[in-house]
């Protein structure tokens, strides 16, 4: 008996999620935050397809449907994208590593993504600090 009613509040539970989220306006939602990226081919995105995107009510049943199995020729165009996303970011954050001063790099190790990023903001700010006092220095 308990199992029956542990099914049931959950049900009323799956019922109520459901029909919030099919009035959750989620294409408007992503728009705001990221641009129009809801597209059929965003792995990450609440909207599976075009179709979903439109309509309103209802947009829940469509993800509720199992997806279809991606093509290979789609999936490798996706990997090799992919691929280049991060070959251009890797050359990017090369290069703020050649800008920075060799006091940021460390003995023989290359600096992390994230170090790079943090030391070229940390030195961003030195700069600019550097600037600010001369140009007050300049008003004198």
């Amino acid at each position: 008996m308990d199992e029956l009613n542990e099914d049931m509040s959950r049900i009323d539970v799956d019922v109520y999620t459901a029909k919030v989220l099919s009035q959750w306006d989620w294409s408007r939602e992503e728009d705001r935050a990221f641009g129009d990226s809801c597209s059929a081919s965003s792995p990450g995105s609440a909207c599976s397809s075009p179709d979903a995107r439109s309509s309103n009510s209802g947009g829940c049943e469509s993800q509720l449907k199992p997806k279809g199995k991606m093509s290979v020729k789609r999936r490798m165009k996706a990997s090799e994208r992919e691929k280049l996303r991060m070959r251009s970011l890797a050359e990017a954050l090369h290069q703020l590593r050649d800008y920075l001063p060799p006091v940021y790099s460390r003995r023989g190790q290359p600096l992390t993504k994230i170090q790079t990023l943090k030391y070229t903001i940390q030195y961003i700010k030195e700069l600019s600090s550097i600037l600010d006092q001369q140009s007050a220095h300049a008003r004198r």
